[in-house]
């Protein structure tokens, strides 16, 4: 017992140093975001880094300057593409929002009055309450449905992302010998063999999912616009793709979005339809692509699923859903090496 003493007490100045870093970055987690969006695709492509760097031979920032190239090149490209269509359709969803929920308010109680615990409220003060939770939900101030510049923060922490992922690739090693110099030294190799686990788990999984965004998007933006001519089908499939990241929840709120939109713009026929739609195209991802571009190395109980999802949400709302399972699965990994280890 004086043996762990001792090694506590000399160790203790990490673990102090080690603890203020995780309050610390707990306190500034609003800014964050791009820096956690960077990690996570330095996560996923470093193997491709790495790859690329032993075969060709490159040196690390050719490598790095080559993927970029060959990845984003084309995909800037789409997006200035896109992007007017998208911007327009975007701002006209999402000013519309308060008028399409007060109306399918109105149909719902067949009243523009509504009685709720003996008081008597407007369905349009309902329609704006809701619309104000789900910004609220989202990160953006109450009173901010200001589009613009919801945009101008998506481009500035887009711009930032890609920045902060091409220094993650290009340094690593760096990085990683840098957090691990907080651990005590007689952890660490055990730390790196753990995470090489993680690693191995995770990437397949991760690589998956872009995939399964880039599938749901294409597949729903097809349907809504061809089957259904829906208004605003490209940003609704768009959300319907990035909405796969948050698990249960994510596939529930973009057929809802879906459905919504169809009831008020086609009516109840065409919105059975368009539910009917997004049941099939789930069903299909779930039994027939998501097994095998998602592989089983992470594969978490439902219980520790929904879990995982409202934590990561409480603690930071959507990007914690979002990260709520890959987070879970770490650990579970790390729990499993614990194990063996015992």
């Amino acid at each position: 017992m004086e043996i762990r003493h001792d090694e506590l007490r000399a160790h203790l100045p990490r673990y102090l140093i080690l603890t203020a870093v995780l309050v610390f970055l707990f306190v500034v987690r609003g800014i964050l975001v791009p820096f956690v969006i960077a990690a996570v695709f330095a996560f996923i492509f470093s193997g491709v880094i790495d790859r690329i760097e032993k075969r060709l031979p490159l040196p690390r920032v050719a490598a790095v300057a080559l993927f970029f190239v060959v990845l984003f090149l084309p995909l800037a490209v789409i997006l200035v593409a896109v992007a007017p269509r998208l911007l327009e359709e975007t701002v006209a969803l999402v000013g519309g929002a308060p008028d399409i929920i007060t109306s399918i308010l109105v149909q719902l109680f067949g009243s523009d009055v509504v009685v709720l615990f003996g008081q008597e409220m407007a369905v349009r003060d309902i329609s704006a309450q809701i619309v104000s939770s789900l910004l609220v939900f989202l990160g953006q101030p109450a009173e901010a449905i200001y589009i613009a510049g919801v945009i101008l923060r998506t481009i500035l922490y887009t711009v930032l992302s890609l920045v902060l992922l091409f220094y993650f690739l290009l340094d690593r090693e760096r990085f990683g010998e840098a957090l691990l110099l907080l651990l005590p030294g007689h952890v660490r190799d055990d730390v790196r063999k753990t995470m090489a686990k993680i690693h191995v788990a995770l990437s397949q999984y991760l690589r998956g999912l872009m995939f399964l965004v880039l599938l749901m998007s294409t597949v729903t933006w097809l349907g809504l616009t061809f089957l259904f001519q829906l208004p605003y089908a490209l940003p609704i499939a768009l959300a319907t793709g990035f909405l796969e990241v948050i698990p249960l929840i994510g596939p529930i709120a973009a057929g809802a979005i879906a459905v919504i939109v169809g009831l008020e713009y086609a009516g109840i026929s065409t919105a059975v339809w368009i539910g009917i739609f997004y049941y099939v195209v789930r069903q299909a991802e779930d039994q027939f692509v998501a097994p095998y571009v998602l592989g089983r190395a992470v594969a978490l109980h439902p219980v520790v699923a929904i879990f995982a999802v409202l934590a990561g949400g409480l603690l930071a709302g959507v990007l914690g859903m979002a990260l709520a399972i890959p987070a879970a699965a770490a650990i579970k990994v790390i729990f499993d090496n614990w194990q063996l280890n015992d």
